[in-house]
């Protein structure tokens, strides 16, 4: 018996609340809430916001069957939640405890969690702590995981992003979650994961996308072999979302006919840089690289040559040892000399020519400044003032006229 069922016949506690949604076909806006016990309900294995921790999960111990209740599936699925933002969690539980649960989930007939994971799980541990029965105030919406699986990631992309009282994705789950729904799985088009998500446009969709061919490059590289969407939660463990965003517009906007060697090279600098103790702050280092090296047609042309043999034997080195964890980098450094001198010589070679841009960049300090403000001008869209005020809209129209005069200021003055 399903929990519609369960309900129609009285089974349910019907709360005086009702839920406000925006669910595509349906007439109804508000929803009426029932207290449902814990026994009857299951974490959602599609939730954007942990999806790559199940990845991780599943690529050691295999996936598991949702089940509902005190279930092994229930168990793990209730350690990524806690894991995935700690303090969040401890903020749900305690305002649980004392104020009782104040928002409403969403589930499906079966059981499935769709929105109030971190509710869920905070009264699961409610209710082992105090031995007192919980129940998950909830939606009960008629609909199915699989036949209606567009209409359930727009409601969970409301319910998560396009709300502003809700938490943010962890960066690389948010450009998974991108990626997976519009070109994986292709549940959503941009346009539609853009309403969906409350984006006021599809730039930041559309980065996304590059941001995850970037890490699946990277993946690809460090760990061949199998689907790379499978081992996206490397770049999770990793922190990849810092140093691939420094460097994908310079990447993306390379001219050169070694494009592919040199995106090559960098995230193959990158992956090696990581095993290295004094250059840990990998988007500095990315940073570095992407300012005094690939803005550079002469240093970009002189860092080719010195790494080009080095990247092929560390690429044959994964090759042979795909790594399946972060831990495992390090390892396939260090298991071979040849390797290990490699990732020496890399490392050292672009250090040497990073210090000469470095000096050669104080002297043209000027053009690089011109070159940030351009790229960042590059950026913005016509349709970004588009929800500004008027009186925004006119502020930004001086702002381009006082732009204007500095730009015709220093151009006379070359």
């Amino acid at each position: 018996m399903n929990l519609l069922e369960r309900a129609a016949a009285n089974q349910l506690k019907k709360t005086r609340e009702r839920k406000k949604l925006s669910i595509k076909n349906q007439l109804d806006d508000k929803y009426d809430v029932y207290a449902i016990p814990l026994e009857f309900l299951y974490y959602n294995d599609q939730n954007g916001r942990i999806n790559t921790m199940y990845k991780k999960y599943s690529s050691i111990h295999g996936l598991l069957t949702p089940e509902a209740g005190d279930s092994e599936y229930n168990k793990v699925f209730e350690q990524f939640i806690c894991d995935s933002n700690k303090n969040a969690m401890k903020d749900t539980k305690d305002s649980i405890n004392e104020k009782s649960q104040q928002e409403p989930g969403v589930v499906l007939p079966d059981g499935r969690v769709i929105d109030g994971n971190r509710r869920f799980t905070a009264l699961r541990i409610l209710e082992r702590e105090t031995g007192r029965a919980q129940e998950f105030n909830a939606v009960i919406l008629h609909l199915d995981a699989k036949s209606d699986e567009k209409i359930i990631k727009e409601l969970e992309l409301d319910l998560q992003l396009g709300r502003e009282e809700r938490i943010s994705y962890n960066p690389i789950d948010r450009i998974f979650d991108v990626y997976n729904t519009i070109k994986v799985e292709k549940i959503m088009s941009t346009e539609e994961y853009k309403r969906a998500s409350g984006a006021k446009t599809t730039k930041k969709i559309n980065r996304d996308i590059r941001l995850a061919e970037l890490i699946i490059k990277f993946i690809e590289i460090v760990s061949p072999g199998g689907n790379p969407i499978d081992k996206f939660y490397l770049a999770r463990d990793l922190n990849l979302d810092g140093p691939i965003e420094e460097i994908e517009s310079t990447i993306t906007n390379l001219k050169s006919k070694n494009k592919e060697s040199i995106k090559e090279a960098v995230l193959t600098y990158l992956a090696v840089s990581k095993t290295v103790d004094n250059q840990s702050d990998s988007t500095r280092i990315m940073r570095d690289l992407k300012q005094n090296i690939l803005r550079s047609d002469e240093r970009l042309g002189y860092f080719l040559d010195a790494v080009d043999d080095k990247v092929d034997i560390i690429m044959d080195a994964f090759e042979n040892k795909p790594i399946q964890t972060a831990n495992e980098l390090k390892t396939v450094i260090e298991q071979d000399n040849e390797v290990q001198e490699s990732v020496n010589v890399l490392i050292n070679s672009t250090n040497k020519l990073v210090f000469k841009g470095k000096n050669e960049n104080d002297r043209m300090k000027p053009l690089i400044e011109l070159e940030n403000i351009r790229d960042v001008l590059s950026g913005i869209e016509p349709e970004d003032f588009l929800n500004m005020t008027p009186d925004e809209n006119f502020e930004a129209k001086i702002i381009i006229d006082e732009i204007k005069d500095v730009l015709y200021r220093l151009k006379k003055g070359i």
